[in-house]
């Protein structure tokens, strides 16, 4: 399916969503996303959705698309989601940082899914044409079904120790492999976003060629401006997409629900109790929040794009800006979900009941590092005029 507009994406979603739908609760089981939905997803073209055009993608990476095609997904099934997220996202950094060389291999077959740890557990040592890699990541989602595999590794320098890097950071390199390259370590098991298969790698002394490498921090060499924008910040959306989508999706659950709940003292559907009418209206407006300050906050970058704006020279306030809207946006969604599941009543603590997985599946998403607190920090540094020094911002 070829996708060529937002529209298109969400069209293409709504063709995934029933099938993402059916196979949620083998994906919980199997702890990894079954191949009739990675085969679904290849179908609809959503692979390639954030992919730049100038390689056969369809270029919808802008904030705000990107928001809209993750929030989709996640309504119909989180893990789906995220793995969208991780699996789409990735092809879109590779073909924006390597070389046109790396390109060319890397996507040789065409646009699939791939893996990302962004953690630099590994260690790279320039040999002749390229670096000896050595390392074991967490997290890999999707790895068990990716081409490719895109991991951070520390510089060596010529004895061996970490090379230094700007603001106190090692040098930070990224390498892409191929996922026959990695030993997959079979240790997802987990309490929520099961779905995602995000097991863990090892790579032991491969070598990896200059042309599937580059400095982790080094800005697109694409002029476009939606892949200019900084790394760190281009995340935002895939973020707050699953958070905000999970959301939806928990509360017409528990509207669904609730009407169907009797029990004492007064014998009464639960959704004639005040208690319970209160906090549900309290969820809508959290999460109608949530929905539409994120879109506000990206529509601002929309109107940069348009100008033309080199996002890659975004200054730290903007990027502190994106980084903590979706902080924001995740942490609320994640409290709302957490008082629908509390009124949903006992039934809900069943492995049946979707309500329990949503659950649990965003508070396992607000533990991500890049949702932490620290966002909220530098933000308010930033407004008292404290400067912040952070690389990864």
């Amino acid at each position: 399916m070829a996708i060529r507009s937002l529209d298109d994406a969400l069209g293409a979603v709504t063709e995934l969503a029933p099938i993402a739908r059916q196979y949620s609760q083998k994906a919980e089981d199997d702890r990894d996303l079954p191949a009739d939905v990675v085969d679904a997803i290849a179908a609809t073209g959503l692979w390639g959705v954030f992919t730049p055009t100038g390689v056969g993608g369809s270029g919808l990476i802008g904030v705000d698309e990107a928001f809209e095609i993750v929030r989709a997904v996640a309504y119909a099934d989180t893990s789906t989601a995220w793995s969208l997220f991780i699996g789409a996202t990735t092809p879109a950094i590779v073909a924006s940082k390597l070389p046109a060389d790396g390109i060319e291999e890397v996507l040789a077959e065409g646009i699939g899914p791939m893996s990302l740890v962004f953690g630099p557990n590994g260690r790279s040592t320039p040999t002749e044409g390229g670096f000896r890699v050595t390392g074991r990541w967490p997290f890999a989602s999707g790895i068990g079904y990716a081409g490719w595999v895109m991991a951070n590794t520390v510089l060596l320098d010529a004895d061996g120790a970490p090379k230094a890097g700007a603001g106190g950071l090692p040098e930070l390199v990224s390498v892409v492999v191929s996922a026959e390259e990695v030993s997959i370590i079979d240790d997802w098991h987990v309490a929520g976003l099961r779905g995602t298969g995000s097991m863990s790698f090892a790579l032991d002394d491969v070598y990896v060629p200059a042309r599937r490498t580059f400095p982790f921090f080094a800005p697109s060499r694409l002029q476009e401006s939606k892949y200019r924008l900084p790394l760190f910040s281009l995340l935002a959306p895939g973020f707050a997409g699953v958070a905000v989508g999970t959301a939806e999706h928990a509360l017409d659950e528990v509207l669904a629900v609730l009407p169907t709940r009797v029990g004492p003292p007064k014998f009464q559907p639960a959704s004639e109790d005040p208690v319970i009418q209160r906090t549900v209206g309290r969820a809508q407006a959290a999460i109608r929040a949530a929905r539409e300050s994120t879109r506000a906050v990206f529509d601002t970058y929309v109107d940069r794009r348009l100008r033309g704006d080199d996002l890659s020279l975004l200054p730290v306030a903007g990027r502190c800006e994106l980084h903590q809207q979706a902080v924001w946006a995740a942490n609320t969604c994640r409290d709302t979900v957490d008082d629908l599941f509390r009124i949903a009543g006992a039934s809900a603590i069943y492995e049946s009941s979707p309500i329990q997985r949503l659950w649990r599946d965003i508070n396992v998403l607000n533990q991500h590092l890049y949702l932490r607190d620290t966002q909220h920090e530098n933000a308010g540094k930033l407004a008292l005029g404290i400067d912040v020094v952070n690389p990864t911002i």
